[in-house]
């Protein structure tokens, strides 16, 4: 390879990492929603958090209470109503047209449902 030809190769790619840093820059600034994960709510006490890059602030008695996920701290919750028992992570993220809070759900931990079998023209398919 001669001078000028690495010259070239070394300014693409001094190029491309810059290219490379301005979409580091502009992914990490877009806001993604919460995706309001459904896990059991057996699974609450030991649940993994690093599993969904999600790091506990703070436990309590009770667990953990405080989360940070992509730089967003979600706080536990959990009513006490007519509704199933549940757990559930959320922030609040602005208000609506009527001035009430939004929230977003970063996981909730409740009784979830057991699974329908598949219909025979599904089940028979797989083998």
């Amino acid at each position: 390879m001669t001078e000028e030809q690495f010259q070239i190769l070394l300014d693409t790619l001094l190029e491309q990492n810059v290219l490379l840093k301005r979409v580091v820059q502009l992914l990490e600034s877009t806001e993604q929603a919460a995706p309001n994960y459904q896990i059991d709510l057996a699974n609450f006490p030991q649940f993994n958090w690093a599993g969904i890059g999600a790091t506990v602030e703070k436990f309590d008695p009770d667990g953990a209470a405080v989360v940070t996920w992509r730089g967003h701290q979600y706080l536990r919750r959990s009513a006490q109503n007519k509704f199933k028992p549940a757990i559930w992570f959320s922030r609040a993220i602005g208000k609506d047209d009527n001035g009430e809070n939004q929230y977003e759900r970063l996981i909730t931990f409740k009784e979830l449902a057991a699974a329908e079998p598949l219909p025979e023209k599904v089940s028979g398919r797989l083998g």
